[in-house]
């Protein structure tokens, strides 16, 4: 880790320096929530398990520098500067309890290391150095994210059936999903991408610890 990412690591740490040193609380899992909303049927938590159990040996950090600190000239948008979504994830009575996910934990460097990558993905206008851990979501195995996504994307994106065998076979080519453990990110639709115009959208990472990498898929549907 360069020493950039070591100084803004143990700003995260001293951040989350009240909870659990060894891990970070998650948020339920979108996936279930969506495919709730979508179809209005919760999904039996006998039927399924979640793509991981909670592993002591944490991911390695992303291999990346961290983005500068402005945007042509501008000050850099962080998510401090407004106010947290006061929707903090949590399952309402009408809506499915995926009592899978609720327990789920993640280490700091695992934390550190998702942020790293929508900071790399989303360049130097936002922060997520600064999001909650309960703004990250451990999902179920492949087969429901991926029925998911395909319900989401028969509705938003045309002729995504055509599209959907090149795509995986694209995925699988360079994550190799089913080795994966799935995360995903929950904007709070006030401080990050998907808080203007954004009517929609999933984000997902899938993370292969065989072959230390992880791959960021996300869509948005715009107004």
């Amino acid at each position: 880790m360069v020493s950039e990412e070591k100084r803004q690591f143990k700003e995260l740490c001293a951040r989350f320096s009240g909870s659990e040193p060894q891990s970070l609380r998650l948020g339920s899992s979108q996936t279930l929530r969506g495919l709730w909303e979508l179809t209005g049927q919760s999904v039996s938590p006998s039927t399924y398990k979640m793509s991981t159990v909670q592993d002591p040996q944490s991911p390695p950090y992303a291999n990346m520098s961290s983005p500068s600190n402005t945007s042509n000239g501008g000050k850099k948008r962080t998510r401090s500067d407004t106010a947290s979504s006061s929707d903090d994830g949590a399952i309402t009575p009408s809506s499915p309890t995926p009592n899978k996910s609720i327990a789920s934990s993640l280490t700091p460097k695992d934390m550190f290391c998702l942020m790293s990558t929508l900071n790399s993905c989303f360049g130097p206008a936002y922060d997520f150095l600064s999001a909650r851990s309960d703004e990250f979501c451990l999902e179920p195995e492949l087969r429901l994210v991926k029925h998911y996504i395909s319900r989401f994307c028969s509705i938003y994106v045309d002729k995504y059936e055509d599209l959907a065998p090149e795509l995986w076979k694209t995925i699988d080519e360079e994550i190799i999903p089913s080795q994966c453990i799935i995360y995903s990110y929950r904007p709070d639709h006030l401080s990050d991408p998907y808080s203007s115009g954004c009517l929609a959208s999933f984000n997902y990472f899938f993370y292969n610890k065989s072959l230390k990498r992880v791959l960021f898929f996300s869509l948005r549907v715009l107004k």
